[in-house]
């Protein structure tokens, strides 16, 4: 897998705390997963190469200076076939405007936005074995998109983070 740049949004404690108890009912139940640990809760707004690192710590600073705090639920679950099991975020004119604001400025015109926090992948059998006792746990969250980040992946690494304005 080639390395890439993304732009995260990233959810604020209250949601990371709701949501670690949900990745704790999957480790309960002896489920590890694939999917990248030991990094915040977030929504995905966009991927770039590697060149662009610069480039996204100065659209950063644009961000920080244009956008406050987002206000965000969670109502559902969601699955990408039977591999990827996620939390459905009610999308909401703020995340739109972030969205919008990423891709405008962004060289791929074509990634859309397919708002979701990824809870587990893996192997279909896993999936199907903790959905109930996910569905069991998922009640609807509310809580805040706090930052915006910039990682590298694979390995992970934080290039930049910042901090929305409260608002």
């Amino acid at each position: 897998m080639d390395k890439k740049l993304y732009l995260l949004a990233e959810l604020d404690d209250i949601l990371q705390i709701e949501l670690r108890n949900l990745e704790k009912v999957i480790t309960e139940n002896g489920i590890i997963g694939k999917q990248t640990k030991d990094i915040p809760y977030h929504i995905t707004l966009s991927s770039y190469s590697l060149d662009n690192e610069n480039y996204l710590e100065n659209l950063l600073k644009d961000i920080k200076c244009k956008f406050t705090e987002i206000n965000i639920s969670f109502s559902s679950l969601g699955l990408f076939g039977l591999n990827v099991l996620f939390i459905n975020p009610i999308v909401n004119m703020e995340l739109i405007k972030i969205y919008n604001f990423v891709k405008e400025k962004s060289f791929e015109k074509d990634n859309d936005l397919v708002a979701h926090t990824t809870l587990l992948i893996d192997e279909p059998e896993n999936i199907i074995k903790i959905l109930p006792k996910i569905v069991e746990n998922c009640k609807g969250f509310s809580g805040k998109i706090k930052y915006i980040s910039l990682y590298e992946f694979f390995p992970k690494k934080l290039i930049k983070r910042i901090e929305l304005k409260e608002e």
